[in-house]
Parts: C-alpha cells; structure tokens; sequence
C-alpha cells in the first residue's frame, strides 16, 4: 500500500511539474522586447519589428535638431510603421516631443502605411499636416547599451483625413548612431 500511495505521488508530482512553464519560455511582449513596437487604435492592436536598428543622425541639422528616424514592419500584413523625432539633443536628456504641431520646422513624425511600393498612409501625424498631434515620451535610454524605450499616444489622420485617436503605442530598440 505504501508502495502505491508513493508511486502515485511520484506521478501526480511528474505531471503537474512537466506542465509548468518556466520563466524562459515567456517572450516579452512587442514594444518591450528589442526592436519591437506596438500600438492600438482603439479597435485593433498593432505589432510588428524594427528589421535595422533605429538610426540617430548625430550631425546637426539645420533647425538645430537630430534626427531619430525608424521604419518597422507589421507582424502579419507587412504593412509599414515610420516614424522620426527631432530631438533636442543626442542624449535624450529633453523627453517629451510632439507631432502634428502648426508652424514646427521640426520633422517629427507618425507614419503607418500599406506598404512600401505605395506610402498611402493609413495614419499619420506630422508638423507639415498640423491639427494631428502626437506625444511621444523617452521613457528609457540606456547609453551603455545604446537601447532606448519611447511610448507614444494622441491623434492621427486616417487616410479620409478623420481624426483618430492612437493609444498604448511602444517601442524599444537599439539604436545606431551615424
């Protein structure tokens, strides 16, 4: 008997440790995990991968800003993600920036297209279209490891030009410095 109330602890033991996941086997979610980003409009979550690292172009440009520019792709529709920040700085010390500003000679920027070969938005928010403002905040830079984390939320025009809001959005990335 003693035998049997062993074996089948042993066993009870057996299965219920095998179906254990281990803490290894949880991927962080996309806008955590490098090069990665996410946003939602409301309806429908978006997610997708940096496939080159973000670029900081650390020459100065003529509005006295540098450029943070990044193009990802969709998870699933290959559907493409853009976007640029002219920063104050090349150490991220400023963290707030905007989008979608009237009379800003910065070329801070939302884009969310259909592909590549046809650059129709389906999003956007930029200074050369105002009325569309879009916040975009550092909320991690890591200057050892060149890695950096932004979330971002507000408005957008769709591609009939209606106002619609943008929540949750994220991204986190290496960046390269040229």
């Amino acid at each position: 008997m003693r035998t049997l109330i062993f074996s089948l602890f042993a066993s009870l033991t057996l299965f219920f440790s095998s179906c254990m996941k281990h803490a290894s086997d949880y991927d962080p979610p996309y806008g955590v995990a490098l090069n990665t980003w996410t946003f939602s409009d409301g309806t429908k979550n978006y997610v997708g991968d940096f496939l080159v690292n973000p670029v900081l172009d650390t020459t100065i440009q003529s509005n006295n800003t540098y450029t943070l520019s990044m193009t990802g792709t969709h998870k699933g529709s290959g559907q493409l993600l853009t976007m640029a920040i002219s920063l104050a700085d090349r150490d991220f010390a400023v963290k707030s920036y905007k989008s979608g500003i009237s009379g800003s000679n910065h070329s801070t920027s939302f884009n969310y297209s259909g592909s590549a070969g046809s650059r129709d938005a389906i999003y956007s928010s930029s200074n050369n279209d105002p009325g569309a403002v879009m916040t975009y905040n550092i909320s991690y830079y890591d200057a050892v490891k060149n890695t950096i984390t932004i979330s971002f939320s507000g408005q957008v025009f769709d591609a009939g030009g209606n106002l619609m809001n943008i929540s949750k959005g994220k991204m986190t990335a290496y960046i390269d410095r040229k």
